[in-house]
C-alpha cells in the first residue's frame, strides 16, 4: 500500500477516535501546509463512506481578516446546504430551507457563523446526523487573529449535531487553543518516492504474462499523425521519468539546486528527442523550481516560455498555468503592468482551452493588480469579464472557481461608490443558475 493512503487512513482513524472521545471539542486538523490538499480529500473520502452520516462543508478560502473569513464561511455553507437539499430532494427526501438568521452589531462573526452552521446541522439532523464544517484555510496571514477567532468560536457553544473541524500545523498557533492532539496527517516523504520507484520498475508475481505485441513503424506514424505528437523511445521515456521523480523528491526536501538540474536535464532530453509536449511540461516544472529558489527572473522567463510551448502544442491548462505563473512573479514584484498584462494572457488561454476556474481566476487577479495600479476602471472591466465566464460556466465549475471572491470584491466597491442595487444584483448571481445549467433544464 502506497505511503499516502497510509497516512490517510491513519488519519481518519484518529479523527474518528477523537469526535469519540470529546464530540464537543473542536478538532485540530495536523497537517504540514503543503498536505492541505491531501487533508480535504481525507476529509471527501470520508464523507463518501456508507456509513457516514454527516455531509462535510469544506471552507478553504484564505484567512486574512476575521469579518471576510466568517462572512464567506457562512455563504459557503448556505450554498452548499441548498445543493444538498436539491440532491435529497431528488431522492424524495425533503429537508427545510436554511433561511440563516440576519447578524446583529452586537453579534461576533464567530458567534453568527455558528448560528449558520447550526442552522444547517440541525435541518440536516432530522434525517441524518448533522453536519461536519472543515476550516481549511489555503493561507493564514495574520496567525494571531487567526487564533484570537478561533478562541471565539471554541468558547461558543453548538449542538452535538455540529462538528467543527480546523487545520492547524503541527507548531501552529491553534495548539493552545485546541490542545495538542489532533488527527494528524503525515508520511516519509523517502518512503513515498521509493514506493513510485519500485511500482514503475516492479514485475508481477504471477504468471509471466504475454509479450505486448511490437509497435510498427507505420503504428508509430499513425500515432504521431494522429496526435501531432511525438512518441518516445521506451528509453526516452524511462530517462525522462527517472528526472521528474528526482527534481520532486528534491523539491519535497527543499533542495532546489537539484530540483533545477533534474528538470533542467528532462527538459533538455525532452528537446533533444523532439518531444514537444512533455518538453512544455518539463519547462513548466523547472519554472516552479527556479522560483521555490528565489530566482524571480529566472523563474519569470521560464514560465513564459513554458506557456509558448504549450500553447503551440494547444496544451491549454499547461499555457494557461504557466502564464499565470509568469504573472505571478510580477504580482510578487509589485510589477502590476506587466503582471496584468500576463493574467490577461493567461484568461485568453484559458478562454481557447474552455477552462472557466482558470479564465475566472486570471481575470480576477488581471483586476486586483490594475486595482493596485490606481486604474479602476480596467480593474472593474476585468471583474465583469470574469463574472461574465463565472455566470456562463456549469455549477461544478463555478463551485471549483473564485467567482464568488471576485463577486464579492465587485460588490463591495460599487456600494463604497453608493451603487447598493447594483451590488444586491450582484451578490444575487451567486445563487441565481448558471445560464449553462440553465440551457440544459
Amino acid at each position: 500500500m502506497d505511503p499516502i493512503t497510509v497516512a490517510t487512513r491513519r488519519f481518519l482513524r484518529d479523527l474518528d477516535r477523537l469526535w469519540k472521545q470529546r464530540p464537543e471539542r473542536i478538532a485540530r486538523l495536523v497537517a504540514s501546509p503543503g498536505d492541505r490538499s491531501r487533508v480535504a480529500k481525507a476529509l471527501r473520502l470520508a464523507e463518501h463512506d456508507p456509513s457516514n452520516r454527516r455531509p462535510l462543508f469544506l471552507h478553504e478560502a484564505a484567512f486574512d481578516a476575521v469579518e471576510p473569513y466568517f462572512s464567506g464561511l457562512c455563504d459557503r455553507v448556505s450554498t452548499d446546504y441548498e445543493l444538498v437539499r436539491r440532491g435529497a430532494a431528488e431522492e424524495g427526501v425533503t429537508l427545510a430551507p436554511l433561511a440563516p438568521p440576519v447578524r446583529s452589531p452586537a453579534v461576533s462573526p464567530e458567534a453568527h457563523a455558528t448560528a449558520v452552521l447550526t442552522a444547517a446541522a440541525e435541518r440536516l439532523s432530522a434525517h441524518l446526523d448533522g453536519a461536519l464544517v472543515a476550516l481549511i484555510p489555503r493561507s493564514v496571514s495574520d496567525a494571531a487573529a487567526w487564533r484570537k477567532s478561533l478562541e471565539r468560536l471554541a468558547r461558543t457553544a453548538r449542538p452535538p449535531s455540529l462538528r467543527i473541524a480546523v487545520l492547524d500545523a503541527e507548531d501552529g498557533p491553534l495548539s493552545s487553543v485546541l490542545g495538542p492532539e489532533g488527527a494528524r496527517f503525515s508520511f516519509d516523504l523517502d518512503e513515498l518516492f521509493d514506493f513510485v520507484e519500485q511500482q514503475s520498475s516492479r514485475k508481477s508475481e504471477g504468471p509471466a504474462a504475454p509479450p505486448a505485441p511490437a509497435l510498427t513503424p507505420q503504428h508509430r506514424a499513425d500515432f504521431e499523425q494522429t496526435t501531432g505528437r511525438t512518441m518516445p523511445e521506451p528509453a526516452t521515456a524511462t530517462a525522462i521519468q527517472a528526472c521528474f521523480l528526482e527534481g520532486a523528491r528534491a523539491a519535497a526536501k527543499n533542495d532546489f539546486k537539484a530540483t533545477i538540474e533534474a528538470y533542467r536535464r528532462a527538459r533538455d532530453l525532452c528537446h533533444g528527442e523532439g518531444l514537444a509536449a512533455q518538453e512544455a511540461a518539463a519547462t513548466f516544472a523547472l519554472g516552479g523550481a527556479y522560483l521555490a529558489a528565489g530566482a524571480r527572473p529566472m523563474a519569470q522567463a521560464t514560465y513564459g516560455q513554458a506557456a509558448l510551448l504549450a500553447a503551440q502544442q494547444k496544451l491549454w491548462s499547461i499555457a494557461c498555468q504557466a502564464k499565470l505563473g509568469e504573472a505571478g512573479v510580477g504580482w510578487m514584484a509589485s510589477d502590476f503592468v506587466r503582471a496584468a498584462r500576463a493574467y490577461a494572457e493567461a484568461a485568453s488561454l484559458a478562454e481557447r482551452g474552455d477552462i472557466a476556474q482558470l479564465r475566472i481566476e486570471a481575470l480576477r487577479m488581471e483586476g486586483l493588480c490594475h486595482q493596485h495600479r490606481g486604474a479602476e476602471a480596467d480593474a472593474i472591466q476585468a471583474w465583469r469579464r470574469a463574472i461574465d465566464a463565472g455566470t456562463a460556466a456549469d455549477e461544478p465549475a463555478r463551485r471549483a472557481s473564485t467567482l464568488r471572491e471576485v463577486v464579492t470584491t465587485l460588490a463591495d466597491l460599487l456600494e463604497r461608490r453608493g451603487l447598493r442595487p447594483q451590488a444586491m444584483h450582484l451578490r444575487a448571481l451567486l445563487d441565481a443558475p448558471s445560464s449553462a445549467d440553465a440551457a440544459r433544464t
